[in-house]
């Protein structure tokens, strides 16, 4: 059954988003904050491009979307030819979008990511409904800078303004986000700032609780990954690819070896343990130091839970201005300090010793690195404030966010009715 709200002011919305629900950015920055909206009153439509060989994940997803009254549409995704396939996918979210148009009558057309920002565009001028940009990264920027086929990236990126151009808002991951898009497209929300919204990737803190892990499971998953009791581990956690800067990692792994002779480093990653260790075996890092887990979204805290702390160094380009790692809420919602570099996303404003136990690093010289460490390092007695000072990465600030952004474009002036938690 529908939780009870306290009030209802509903705002139909029509959600738009090339990631598919069954997808891992899906499950973690797509369905719950859909799920805590539609637990608040508002009424969702989504349309979305998911991958095949994933039944059993639609049936469960589609019997939580029913429970709250989302209404679910799924295309095909399709990811080949290179680019081809793109559009190929555009026109079949193209087909069904245009379809429950016609059939419904929405306040407000919610696009997340990139390529579909042209279709809700199309939408608004057929439909009279509202069009919420949500912009997640620098798409075209990025493929400018490490892709092939530039010349097509860099259409793509002329076509941006037009894109954007009709947006009533937009909801960025950053501020450095939303500044550099106005610099960009003065003429895109009225050109307001205030016509921005930033929410950060934002984490579950009901499913990543320490306070949910016991001793044991953290005592069985030291064991069987061959991790001493008393070791201290450097936790890595996500994909790794080119945006990553593994061989920076594992320095700094190295400089922890110098400080704590017995550390280990895990990886809990689902792709490139091949990777790891030949680069490891190239900077001399014993292979014996590093572990690996590969893990489904509901196991990921008990890995976690075994950290000392973790590293997140992202390239430090212009197209990561934009950049919001979930990883962030997750580890802050733990516990678990970091040690991030410099020049992606907000990260610089985000990062805290007194207000989140972490270090950034403005270069990666050894010396540099060991700084760092030493500094977090020696307040981990200090930890457990981390999650209390990063409510701005829980999933019940990320719902009352959109939530106002839902209310302001449908015209609902009533105050919100509740957290919205999934």
């Amino acid at each position: 059954m529908r939780r009870p709200v306290q009030e209802r002011c509903l705002a139909r919305v029509l959600y738009l988003t090339q990631d598919g629900i069954t997808d891992h950015i899906g499950q973690a920055q797509i369905a719950p904050y859909l799920l805590g909206l539609a637990r608040l009153g508002h009424e969702i439509h989504i349309v979305s491009a998911e991958k095949p060989g994933r039944a059993a994940l639609k049936t469960r997803y589609r019997a939580q979307f029913n429970e709250v009254g989302i209404g679910w549409t799924t295309v095909r995704y399709a990811n080949s030819p290179p680019l081809v396939s793109s559009f190929v996918t555009m026109a079949l979210m193209w087909k069904a979008a245009r379809q429950l148009v016609a059939e419904r009558s929405f306040q407000l057309i919610h696009c997340r990511s990139y390529l579909p920002l042209e279709l809700a565009a199309r939408l608004k001028r057929r439909s009279g409904a509202k069009y919420l940009a949500d912009f997640r990264d620098f798409w075209a920027d990025v493929g400018i800078e490490t892709k092939r086929f530039k010349p097509v990236f860099r259409w793509f990126r002329r076509r941006e303004a037009g894109a954007l151009g009709p947006a009533d808002h937009v909801v960025t991951l950053t501020s450095r986000a939303a500044e550099l898009l106005i610099a960009r497209h003065p003429h895109v929300a009225g050109g307001s700032r205030d016509n921005y919204t930033v929410i950060p990737c934002c984490a579950d803190f009901e499913l990543f609780d320490p306070e949910t892990i016991a001793e044991d499971q953290i005592t069985r998953r030291r064991k069987a990954l061959g991790i001493a009791s008393d070791a201290p581990v450097l936790l890595y956690l996500g994909s790794l690819g080119p945006d990553y800067l593994l061989p920076e990692m594992l320095a700094l792994f190295q400089e922890m070896l110098k400080l704590r002779p017995g550390a280990r480093f895990l990886f809990v990653v689902n792709n490139g343990q091949e990777l790891v260790e030949a680069q490891a075996d190239r900077l001399g890092v014993p292979r014996a130091a590093l572990s690996f887990a590969s893990a489904s979204r509901l196991k990921v805290p008990e890995y976690v839970a075994l950290a000392t702390l973790s590293v997140v160094f992202i390239r430090p380009t212009l197209s990561k201005a934009g950049c919001s790692p979930t990883k962030l809420g997750e580890l802050f919602a733990m516990n678990v300090p970091i040690i991030a570099n410099s020049g992606f996303g907000d990260i610089d404003r985000i990062i805290g010793t007194g207000q989140n136990g972490s270090a950034v690093v403005k270069d990666f010289a050894p010396e540099t690195l060991k700084c760092a460490l030493e500094t977090v390092l020696g307040r981990s007695a200090k930890r457990a404030s981390l999650r209390a000072n990063s409510a701005e990465f829980s999933l019940r600030e990320g719902v009352r966010r959109y939530d106002h952004v839902y209310r302001l474009l449908s015209g609902s002036q009533c105050e919100s009715g509740g957290s919205g938690d999934a």
